[in-house]
């Protein structure tokens, strides 16, 4: 009789922790486009697409360093992008 109920509670506790991940999941992919659609966000993309895209495109044409030099700097402004949206999704209360 134990051991049915002790099989029974981990059933339950495997259930309710499944429900819990999927919860998390479905409310991080929420931030997500949450975070994506944020203006500042949209800013940045258009920034990138704008800026960084012409010197991109203009390091192309010129090629070797400049090229090499200009594909870190897109990169690095990938990756800060990356952060923002982190930053963005982040839910953090701080109490003074």
């Amino acid at each position: 009789m134990e051991e049915e109920l002790i099989q029974r509670l981990e059933s339950a506790v495997a259930r309710l922790e499944s429900l819990s991940i999927g919860s998390q999941s479905r409310d991080t992919d929420l931030d997500a486009v949450a975070a994506s659609t944020d203006p500042s966000i949209i800013a940045f993309e258009e920034f990138l697409n704008e800026y960084v895209g012409k010197v991109s495109s203009a390091a192309a044409k010129i090629g070797g360093q400049v090229e090499e030099a200009t594909s870190v700097l897109n990169d690095a402004f990938c990756v800060q992008k990356e952060l923002l949206l982190n930053i963005k999704q982040t839910k953090v209360c701080f109490m003074f």
